[in-house]
C-alpha cells in the first residue's frame, strides 16, 4: 500500500511535466516559424534590389531622343529613362558595357516603353537616327540651288544669302561670286541644322574635289569656270572632254568661245533670251563679244566636267552641235565648212521636232 501511494504522485508529475515540455516546444516551434516569416520576407527584400525593371509588352509612341557631343553611354541610358524609351537605368546600361557601342551625336528616333535589350539594338544600328537630306544636281546655278535647300532643310532665303556672303573670303580675289564653288552632291543634316553650315559644307566639298587635282580653292577660278560652261554645253559624259577641248583650242589660238550659254547668264542665275544676250555688248559673259573665259562659272560644275576641265581628250576640234536634243547627240569638227554642214543636220532635227529650244 505504501508502494501504491507513492507512485500516484510521481505519474501525476510526470504528465504535468510532458505538458509542460510540449508547451515549450510549441512555443520554439512558434517563434521559429514566426522567424521565418519574418526572415524570408527581409530577403525578398534583398533579392527585390537584384531585380531590373524592365518593359516587356508592346512598344508605345515614338519620341526623338538627342545624342549631344560628348555623351557618354551612361547620359544616354539616362535621357532614355527620362523619355520613357527604357523603364530603368540598369535595363540597359548592364550590356552596354559589353558591347563596343559608338555614339554620334544626332537626333534619333526610338519607340516608348521598350525593353532595355530592343533599345540598345536600335542604338548599335543607328538606323533610326533623323536626317535632313538635300539632292543638289550638276549643272546648276545658285539662284536654282537656293530655293532648294530652303524647302529641303527648311532654311530661310535670306540667311543663306548671309551665309553666302560669309563664304567669299575663302575664294579666288577675282570670283565674281560664289557661282560655281557650291558642288553638287547629295547632303544630309541633323533636324535644326543652320544656313552657316549648310553652305560651308558644300564649299569644303568643293574643297575636297579640287585637292584630288592638288589644286587650292584660291586658285580655282579658271578652272572652275571652264568646267561650269562645258557642263553647261555637254550632256553625254565622252562629249564633256571633247567639248573642254574644243574650248582650250579656240583659247589657244585666240578665237571666241561662242557659247550660247555664257551669253544667256546673269548672275542671279536668270535666263534672258539668247538675243537679248548677243545683243548686249557690256555684257562681260558674251563670249561671242569676248575671247577667253567668262569672269567666273556660270554653273556649279559636278566631279566629271572638272575633270574634263583639266584632263581634255586630244583632237584639234574648234566646232560641235548637238543634232539630236532628245539624245544629246553632237557632232565635231575640225572646220567651219564641216561644222556647217553638221548644222544643217541641227536643223533638220529641229523642223521633224518642233519645239521651243530651237
Amino acid at each position: 500500500m505504501l508502494e501504491d501511494l507513492d507512485s500516484a504522485p510521481a505519474q501525476k508529475r510526470s504528465r504535468k511535466s510532458f505538458i509542460a515540455g510540449l508547451i515549450s516546444v510549441l512555443v520554439v516551434l512558434g517563434l521559429v516559424g514566426t522567424g521565418l516569416v519574418f526572415a524570408g520576407s527581409s530577403v525578398q527584400d534583398f533579392l527585390s534590389r537584384f531585380q531590373v525593371e524592365d518593359y516587356q509588352g508592346e512598344p508605345g509612341p515614338s519620341t526623338v531622343l538627342l545624342i549631344e557631343t560628348g555623351d557618354t553611354g551612361e547620359d544616354v541610358a539616362r535621357k532614355m529613362v527620362e523619355l520613357d524609351i527604357i523603364k530603368s537605368f540598369d535595363s540597359i546600361y548592364r550590356d552596354m558595357l559589353n558591347v563596343d557601342l559608338v555614339l554620334f551625336p544626332g537626333s534619333y528616333e526610338f519607340p516608348t516603353k521598350l525593353s532595355g535589350s530592343a533599345a540598345l539594338a536600335l542604338l548599335l544600328e543607328g538606323k533610326n537616327r533623323i536626317l535632313l537630306t538635300t539632292t543638289i544636281p550638276e549643272g546648276l546655278q545658285v539662284a536654282d540651288i537656293l530655293p532648294i535647300l530652303v524647302e529641303d532643310l527648311e532654311l530661310e532665303t535670306e540667311s543663306l544669302q548671309a551665309a553666302i556672303e560669309a563664304q567669299l573670303t575663302r575664294l579666288p580675289e577675282s570670283a565674281p561670286s560664289i557661282e560655281g564653288f557650291l558642288f553638287p552632291a547629295t547632303y544630309s543634316y541633323d533636324p535644326g541644322v543652320d544656313a552657316a553650315t549648310v553652305i560651308d559644307s558644300m564649299v569644303d566639298r568643293m574643297e575636297v574635289e579640287l585637292a584630288k587635282y592638288e589644286i587650292e580653292l584660291k586658285d580655282s577660278l579658271e578652272i572652275l569656270t571652264l568646267a561650269s560652261i562645258v557642263q553647261s554645253e555637254g550632256r553625254l559624259t565622252e562629249d564633256f572632254f571633247k567639248i573642254s577641248r574644243v574650248f582650250l583650242n579656240r583659247i589657244e589660238i585666240g578665237m571666241p568661245l561662242q557659247s550660247d550659254q555664257t551669253v544667256k547668264y546673269r548672275y542671279e542665275g536668270s535666263l534672258d533670251s539668247f538675243q537679248e544676250g548677243l545683243a548686249d555688248k557690256t555684257n562681260p559673259f558674251n563670249t561671242f563679244e569676248y575671247v577667253g573665259l567668262t569672269p567666273g562659272p556660270i554653273t556649279n560644275p559636278g566631279a566629271l566636267t572638272i575633270e574634263a576641265a583639266l584632263r581634255p581628250a586630244a583632237g584639234e576640234w574648234l566646232y560641235f552641235v548637238a543634232i539630236d536634243l532628245n539624245t544629246g547627240e553632237t557632232v565635231f569638227s575640225n572646220t567651219l565648212a564641216e561644222h556647217e554642214q553638221a548644222t544643217q543636220l541641227y536643223y533638220k532635227w529641229c523642223r521633224e521636232n518642233p519645239s521651243d529650244v530651237c
